[in-house]
C-alpha cells in the first residue's frame, strides 16, 4: 500500500482502497474471507484468497500458470507483524488447505528484511542486502508459521518471525 499513490490518476489504473470492503467488493469476493475469488488477467487465471491477519484487506493471489502464490505481508524471510492473531492463523489455514487442493511451486512474500543469519535485520531502508536469504518459500514454511503459532514460538529455522499485537 505504501506506493499506491505512484499509481492514483494513471490512464486504465484501478487503485485498490485499503479496507476490507473495497477489496472484496473489486474482486467479488463474498463471504469474506471464507470464499476464494478468480481474476482473469486475459487468459490467464488468478486464485484470490482473503488473507486477513497483518491488515485486515489483505489478499494472498495464486497465478494457476506458475503455481506461484504471492502472500504480500502474511509470508516471507523477515519479521511477519500480526495486527489480530485469529485472523491470521485463521489465513494461514486457509492456505494451508489450497496447497493440499492446487499445485503451489514457490510461496513469495513482498520483501526481505532479514539476513542469512536468524532474527538479524538490515537497518531500515537498506537497499543493498548482499546475504539475504532466497525470497522463494515453500508450503512446508507455511506449516512452520502454523506450528509457531500454536506453540507461540518463533520458527526453529529462524527464516521468519512473528510479532504480534
Amino acid at each position: 500500500m505504501a506506493g499506491d499513490a505512484q499509481f492514483a490518476g494513471r490512464p486504465l489504473t484501478t487503485v485498490v482502497g485499503k479496507d476490507q470492503g473495497s477489496v472484496a467488493t473489486l474482486f467479488g469476493l463474498t463471504d469474506w474471507p471464507h470464499r476464494k475469488g478468480e481474476l482473469d488477467l486475459g487468459g490467464r487465471i488468478l486464485d484470490l484468497i482473503p488473507g486477513p491477519g497483518h491488515q485486515s484487506a489483505a489478499v494472498v493471489f495464486h497465478d494457476r500458470h506458475t503455481g506461484l502464490l504471492l502472500t504480500g505481508d502474511s509470508l516471507y524471510p523477515g519479521r511477519i507483524y500480526v495486527a489480530d492473531e485469529a485472523a491470521f492463523t485463521a489465513t494461514v489455514e486457509r492456505l494451508l488447505a489450497f496447497c493440499e487442493e492446487h499445485p503451489v511451486t514457490h510461496v513469495l512474500g513482498c520483501h526481505i528484511e532479514m539476513t542469512s543469519t536468524p532474527h538479524e535485520d538490515y537497518p531500515r531502508g537498506t537497499t543493498y542486502q548482499p546475504d539475504e536469504p532466497p525470497l522463494q518459500l515453500t508450503a512446508g514454511h507455511l506449516r512452520r508459521l502454523r506450528q509457531a503459532l500454536a506453540e507461540g514460538t518463533d520458527d526453529p529455522q529462524g527464516e521468519f518471525l512473528v510479532v504480534t499485537g
